[in-house]
């Protein structure tokens, strides 16, 4: 029965979407926002055989953050970003070996958190005809 449907939703009839799209400007939603292709990086396990994995987005932010802190390591203090724990989570489920050193701090408000330190080599996969 057409007066049991809800009028409001997707693909009835009738139905228009004015929160995807203003006059103005482009689509706001995220579905239409173009993913980055990843980068290649060759990861070098403690043990065990080279292997290549792609990483992008905040993850890639991370691993570079990672290997340009070296054996020091990346705090969220000292690298603020909202989920560093995920993106350590998501890069220990491709296989690469991260270590997670639990740190006591003073301040306004004392506790603990994190230093994440990478301890896979990881490199940069150039591609043919990249210098």
């Amino acid at each position: 029965m057409a007066g049991n449907r809800n009028p409001g939703a997707h693909g009835a009839t009738g139905a228009v979407s004015r929160l995807c799209k203003r006059p103005d400007t482009a689509y706001l939603a995220q579905s239409d926002r173009k993913r980055q292709p990843g980068t290649p990086y060759l990861v070098t396990p403690s043990a065990g055989d080279p292997f290549p994995i792609t990483v992008s987005g905040r993850d890639k932010w991370a691993l570079d953050r990672l290997r340009k802190a070296g054996r020091k390591g990346c705090t969220p203090i000292t690298e603020p970003a909202p989920r560093w724990s995920a993106y350590v989570f998501n890069l220990r489920a491709l296989g690469v070996e991260i270590e997670t050193i639990h740190e006591p701090h003073e301040g306004q408000f004392p506790g603990h958190h994190a230093r994440y330190v990478l301890r896979s080599a990881v490199s940069v996969i150039m591609e043919r005809g990249q210098a």
